[in-house]
């Protein structure tokens, strides 16, 4: 008596999902981060010759981080790979 052998495939596929998610989250952050970098040195390239702009500095009243949109993150990028990371996949389905 114990727990059938679907029961135990589905917690060990559980099991496994959660082990992977701070893997998949970190990576993910890594991409973000990465892209925030680009986006600064590009932002700093535009806009050297207007004079009392500040690099990066937020729009936002508060200390605390917030997750940048897809469009805060692509604006600066082709509209293909706006249209890649919003759709993906959906575009084969």
């Amino acid at each position: 008596p114990g727990l059938s052998r679907r029961r135990r495939l589905l917690i060990e596929d559980l099991e496994a999902r959660i082990a992977l998610m701070p893997l998949l989250q970190a990576e993910s952050d890594r991409r973000t981060l990465r892209i925030l970098r680009q986006n600064l040195d590009e932002e700093a390239k535009i806009m050297k010759d207007v004079p009392g702009w500040k690099v990066g500095e937020s729009l936002f009243h508060t200390d605390r981080w917030v997750p940048p949109t897809l469009d805060e993150l692509y604006y600066l990028r082709p509209t293909s790979e706006v249209e890649n990371e919003k759709f993906g996949l959906q575009y084969y389905v």
